[in-house]
């Protein structure tokens, strides 16, 4: 048989589970890959970054059914990182040890620059060549950024930008200082994070390309999908600001509208910033990033 290694990826709105196949020393495939929209960081950001018990459960319990997967499927290898969502939180020692006494899963929490590294790392292997650019990667609690020169990673960034983090803090209480929160987190970014083309990762940026796409692309694969940031401008900017009805109308898939409005207004401030022209989807992300490394 050949060798097969399992990655989960806790993320603060999702966990994911991908079971990689080796078949040669340059070939892999993916042979199972699941989602559980567990959302363990619900209640932690206006709670001061603590896991919440019901969501922590919820978690585990995803965890539970993903560990019997990589049993029946003989994984030679697990590895489990966890990013923002427990990287915050003062309690994340209760809810790693609890999975480790109980499932035998060690979990390993990668900083914010670990994690935008990742990201970049699948971005260069599995598009078509990256020369230059700067990967921007939304999540449920931060957004993570990698530059890109001459096919090499040369800087990275983590920024307390997420789709759950401004839901909580702001569009669920329509707090108008979103704008001037979304404003200080971006002077972060060092001066040189600046680029015509952005390689976008995760699930937010792939809801857009797809809604995108929807308007005559020809092609269903968003991985590797480009678009012009000018021409889509107001369409992005269309979507924070929509309510369900107007969401179903630009294409958005069910599953994302509890969390896309929040997603496309930090995605359009990023790419104001970085003063992009052009954005590359990427299908792969931090979970490839670690299969790679």
């Amino acid at each position: 048989m050949a060798k097969r290694t399992a990655v989960i990826d806790i993320g603060s709105n999702s966990l994911r589970l991908v079971v990689y196949e080796k078949s040669s020393r340059f070939a892999f495939s993916v042979i199972k890959e699941i989602k559980s929209k567990v959302r363990i960081a619900e209640g932690a950001y206006e709670n001061d970054g603590y896991l919440q018990e019901t969501a922590m459960q919820r978690a585990y319990n995803a965890l539970e059914g993903f560990v019997s997967i990589i049993k029946n499927l003989k994984c030679k290898k697990t590895i489990a990182v966890a990013t923002s969502a427990l990287r915050d939180a003062p309690n994340k020692t209760v809810f790693i040890n609890r999975v480790k006494n109980k499932l035998a899963l060690n979990i390993k929490v990668i900083s914010g620059e670990k994690e935008a590294y990742l990201g970049a790392v699948a971005a260069i292997n599995l598009l078509p060549f990256i020369k230059d650019g700067i990967t921007v990667d939304i999540g449920g609690g931060s957004t993570e950024c990698a530059k890109i020169k001459n096919g090499k990673i040369i800087e990275t960034i983590s920024l307390d930008l997420g789709t759950i983090r401004l839901k909580e803090l702001f569009f669920d209480k329509s707090n108008s200082s979103i704008n001037k929160y979304l404003t200080q987190e971006l002077k972060k970014l060092p001066d040189n994070f600046e680029s015509c083309q952005i390689i976008a990762i995760g699930g937010t940026a792939r809801a857009i390309s797809k809604a995108i796409m929807n308007k005559g692309y020809p092609l269903k694969t968003v991985h590797a999908f480009e678009y012009d940031v000018q021409k889509y401008a107001k369409f992005i900017k269309s979507i924070s600001k929509s309510d369900i009805l107007s969401l179903k109308r630009l294409g958005i898939k069910r599953e994302r509208f509890d969390t896309i409005k929040e997603g496309s207004a930090i995605f359009m401030a990023i790419l104001d910033r970085l003063k992009a022209k052009k954005v590359i989807s990427s299908g792969a992300g931090i979970r490839e990033g670690v299969y790679l490394i």
